[in-house]
């Protein structure tokens, strides 16, 4: 299990232009970058999966990290499934990372991020994680860029706001004790990478 986890920590690195931008979000406690990259910025995206020189398939998600009052995670379980994922999902054709986070929140959570707090939100990027993609065929990936809503305080409103959407069977909160079974490659890293940085028990 160490040499297993110690390969996918390896495995978080930032793989394109694109996401090295993220890199910061990686190391610094709290995911704090000593720069700030307006979001309204971010050029929409039309490809979800990419083919490269490795001989890898890379499927381009979105994901929203989410830790409410009790410092645990929000993770998501699809209907007929045993594994939870990290909410999120690939953008539709002329979205932003943005919009495409937002529009996925609402279908899977059931909430609008950035309207539905008393205090005024937005998100901001976390970090980017890479991994064999669950389910798929071994050589095929995952790239996962992830956010998180900001300030704190919008953040832990949306923990009584979020709920199971029609194809979401459950969702629950989880620390690093939880069972890594249940998890992604992509969600152990995460929750890895969180409780490594101090923000879930």
């Amino acid at each position: 299990m160490i040499c297993f986890r110690r390969a996918i920590i390896a495995a978080a690195i930032p793989c394109t232009d694109r996401t090295a931008a993220f890199a910061p979000f990686l190391s610094l406690p709290g995911g704090v970058s000593p720069f700030r990259r307006s979001l309204d910025q971010l050029r929409p995206h039309k490809m979800s999966t990419t083919d490269t020189d490795d001989g890898n398939s890379y499927i381009d998600k979105l994901a929203l990290i989410m830790i409410n009052s009790e410092n645990k995670q929000l993770v998501a379980r699809s209907f007929g499934k045993k594994v939870y994922y990290t909410p999120g999902g690939k953008r539709e054709a002329g979205e932003s990372d943005v919009q495409a986070l937002l529009r996925e929140c609402k279908e899977e959570l059931d909430v609008d991020l950035l309207s539905t707090t008393k205090t005024p939100g937005n998100v901001e990027p976390y970090g980017t994680f890479q991994a064999q993609a669950f389910g798929k065929p071994d050589g095929t990936m995952v790239r996962m860029t992830c956010f998180r809503v900001v300030p704190r305080e919008a953040e832990i409103e949306l923990e009584s706001l979020v709920q199971p959407s029609e194809e979401v069977e459950e969702l629950a909160w989880i620390d690093s004790t939880f069972d890594m079974e249940k998890l992604t490659v992509t969600g152990i890293m995460i929750v890895e990478d969180l409780k490594e940085k101090g923000l879930i028990d």
